[in-house]
């Protein structure tokens, strides 16, 4: 079965037989219907955005890639594309349960977090791990997405959630993506002292205020979880865009799988874990997942048994939606 069904989100087809959408007379130049469906779709594909920290509120229209996205946001908001660290859907608070990672609902409200202050840290590395859980909005940016309780980060109180690794020593980690980051930070020897430069999102003294309009579209639950055939755009690995429906048994499996991405690889990537999905969609037998896996994904390094429990994951997902 196909991992997206697709569709117009364009309410042309809601029209009767015989019916002019675009408002002209019947028998009208056909040329002047197509360019009132394309304006008709274009409003139907809007988004709103304003800065988290604050400003006005601006809309802007289909986007064709995620790099078009963020060109978009930075010219209505007139701000610079490289300040954008990340993006978060329906609420200006650094929240991220609801960061923009591959999947954005149309009308979804999208907040825009730039970079704020700049600060040097230096720990000393105790443990192999300092517990911290990384991602990247595909544009160069990597940042902390979650720290673990108990962890040595947590401890010494000097990372904070959403800031952005910027610096390690004298490397920059400026346009690396996450598992480069995460594997860099490894590398850092036990015991020795690891200096970062961290960057923070800028925050406004009412970033915890809702905007002025509704922040829980009606494509979403009261507890802010995608609902059965809504209208979508999904930001693909590639940096693409496709448009969609929404299916909860597959947004399950894609949560499951991001955790065993965090609990292996130290990294949070929804969209890598919905082409791992993807590559499973007509393979029948673990062994051709893992080979299939392993040779689209290369670079990630996945060890068996995260393969294996994907695969697993996958299975039982399949099963329970049956």
């Amino acid at each position: 079965m196909p991992w997206f069904s697709f569709r117009s989100a364009s309410n042309a087809a809601k029209n009767k037989p015989g019916e002019d959408t675009g408002g002209t007379a019947s028998g009208s130049d056909p040329n002047n219907k197509k360019k009132s469906l394309k304006r008709q779709k274009e409003q139907d594909l809007q988004f709103y955005t304003q800065l988290a920290h604050g400003g006005s509120t601006k809309r802007i229209n289909t986007f064709l890639s995620l790099k078009d996205l963020y060109t978009k946001l930075a010219a209505e908001l007139e701000i610079e594309i490289t300040t954008i660290m990340f993006c978060t859907l329906n609420t200006p608070k650094i929240d991220m349960k609801n960061l923009l990672c591959g999947l954005v609902v149309y009308n979804d409200f999208i907040f825009v977090h730039v970079q704020g202050g700049r600060r040097e840290v230096s720990i000393k590395k105790e443990e192999k791990a300092i517990g911290i859980t990384i991602t990247d909005n595909g544009l160069g940016c990597c940042f902390v997405k979650r720290i673990r309780p108990g962890s040595l980060a947590e401890k010494c109180g000097k990372i904070n959630i959403g800031d952005q690794l910027a610096k390690l020593g004298d490397v920059s980690l400026v346009g690396a993506r996450h598992y480069t980051v995460a594997n860099k930070l490894k590398e850092v020897p036990v015991g020795s002292n690891m200096e970062l430069l961290l960057i923070e999102p800028k925050q406004g003294f009412d970033s915890n205020l809702c905007p002025r309009r509704q922040t829980q579209p009606d494509n979403r639950s009261q507890s802010g979880a995608l609902e059965d055939g809504k209208a979508t755009v999904r930001i693909k690995r590639d940096g693409t865009v496709q448009e969609g429906v929404t299916c909860s048994w597959l947004e399950k499996a894609k949560e499951k799988v991001d955790d065993q991405l965090e609990s292996y690889m130290g990294i949070r990537d929804l969209e890598l874990a919905c082409t791992i999905l993807e590559v499973s969609d007509d393979k029948t037998e673990k062994e051709e997942f893992t080979a299939v896996v392993n040779e689209m994904l290369e670079e990630f390094g996945f060890p068996e048994e995260f393969v294996s429990n994907v695969w697993d994951i996958i299975q039982e997902e399949r099963s329970n939606n049956h």
